[in-house]
């Protein structure tokens, strides 16, 4: 079984790569469609017409293989839920050689208690009173891209530990090490008073795990070149027009930023300026020189705030516009997709 959720999860993907092929395929039999009828403003004779012949058969060529692309999608997301239908059965059978396993997980781990939350996450330690309140709440609220992403991949992910230290930076680990199996470690009681906004840590660090798992823990979803370049420019841009206020204004933007809500543009912003322009939130400077760290903090700032956020996420979209633009085709690419669906037009 040790394979089993690492199979799920490249399941995922490939479901998730056919939708986004079969999209581009449409898109691009759209395209050819529209310059044609552009072609007929200044051009109608013989030849336009034979172009115009050659140009349905493409389309219908076309279209069909959109629609074969999202029949293997279908397939491959009924795959996948067998799949975890299978490894459910199995979480249920006990413990020891044969028992639980979690996505991730290893014999070292076998021996903890883990739990399904409300949202279905499994979890190791214990959740503070009011805290599931506060998590569904937030769930209820988020954006509806961001939720169905959540859904998608909830059961295949994993709290290590609940009771992480607060002493301790919480995290998610991405890989194996003895005694401390990959999933996320924080503290549930710190973060249902967390001062940046109660389950701040919850969404964020499982939006780390997202971003890993949606690729079968291959590397990272966020990690593109396109990403990283948008969140510079968008953050330049901040930062040419913070330059551009006089000393009131500038006072006035250092105090908005400067607020425990605006910790995920703290971050970010200090990160795309290296350094210029930054609140009280931030990462260290060698921490940003890591591959795909903008990218991967950056998804999950976004996603934890797409999570019913508040005013954060409109302050993230606004501020990263161009980033937020591609993080939201992301959500996109990892929606669940009905076999039946109208092909865009």
């Amino acid at each position: 079984m040790s394979g089993v959720n690492a199979d799920y999860a490249g399941l995922l993907d490939t479901a998730g790569k056919l939708n986004a092929t079969a999209n581009r395929v449409e898109g691009t039999r759209n395209s050819l469609a529209l310059r044609y009828r552009q072609l007929g403003a200044g051009w109608g004779d013989k030849k336009y017409q034979e172009l115009g012949d050659i140009l349905r058969e493409c389309n219908s060529a076309l279209r069909s293989v959109a629609k074969t692309l999202l029949l293997g999608e279908k397939s491959v997301l009924m795959l996948a839920d067998s799949l975890r239908e299978y490894e459910n059965l199995n979480l249920g059978n006990g413990s020891g050689a044969g028992g639980s396993q979690l996505p991730g997980g290893n014999a070292a781990a076998r021996a903890e208690t883990y739990v399904q939350d409300n949202l279905g996450v499994w979890v190791n330690g214990k959740a503070p009173a009011g805290y599931p309140e506060v998590i569904t709440a937030r769930y209820e609220n988020a954006q509806p891209n961001a939720r169905k992403v959540f859904d998608r991949f909830a059961e295949s992910l994993v709290i290590r530990d609940a009771d992480y230290p607060t002493s301790e930076t919480p995290h998610y680990a991405p890989r194996d090490r003895e005694g401390h199996p990959r999933g996320v470690y924080y503290n549930a009681g710190a973060d249902a008073s967390n001062p940046r906004g109660a389950g701040s840590t919850y969404f964020h660090e499982l939006g780390h795990m997202i971003d890993h798992t949606a690729t079968g823990c291959q590397g990272h979803l966020s990690n593109t070149e396109e990403f990283r370049a948008a969140l510079v420019a968008d953050g330049e841009n901040v930062l040419r027009l913070f330059q551009q206020q006089d000393d009131r204004g500038q006072d006035q933007f250092l105090r908005y930023l400067y607020q425990d809500a605006a910790h995920s543009f703290s971050d970010l912003i200090d990160a795309t300026t290296s350094g210029q322009l930054a609140g009280r939130y931030g990462h260290r400077r060698e921490y940003w020189q890591r591959a795909g760290a903008l990218q991967a903090e950056a998804f999950a700032h976004f996603f934890e705030a797409s999570m019913g956020g508040g005013w954060k996420l409109e302050l993230l979209s606004n501020m990263f516009p161009t980033a937020f633009g591609i993080f939201s085709d992301m959500m996109d690419s990892l929606q669940p997709q009905e076999l039946n669906r109208v092909l865009r037009r």
